[in-house]
């Protein structure tokens, strides 16, 4: 897989991660939030939207932003036995943790490809 094929799937997995801020997250009271409704999941749209952008601006730290979202994601998920039944959460840290494996291969692609010249 080519680095600039990496970059991309690690876009679309950021996309994946504002999207799933739409999708129920949690429920207070009778009442279903989604992710956006709510701190953690307006955060994750700043951080996943923040990671496109970095990934667009070629910076090697677009992992951290990803690693970030994902640890949230996850915690968010784990956090109690409603979060394990919301579908947005675990979603978004499966679409984070994969944009986290995509970048973390490219850096190590790119210093690998560096040590080489």
């Amino acid at each position: 897989m080519t680095a600039a094929v990496r970059l991309r799937f690690a876009e679309v997995a950021a996309a994946v991660v504002v999207i799933s801020s739409f999708l129920p997250w949690t429920v207070e009271g009778d009442r279903t939030m989604r992710g956006v409704q709510i701190g953690e999941g307006q955060l994750i749209v700043l951080t996943a939207v923040a990671t496109i952008v970095m990934i667009r601006l070629g910076s090697r730290l677009a992992w951290f932003a990803a690693g970030f979202s994902a640890a949230v994601l996850w915690r968010q998920w784990f956090e109690d036995e409603v979060g394990l039944q919301s579908l947005g959460p675990l979603l978004g840290a499966l679409a984070a943790s994969v944009a986290v494996g995509l970048l973390v291969w490219n850096l190590l692609a790119d210093i690998r490809g560096n040590a080489h010249r």
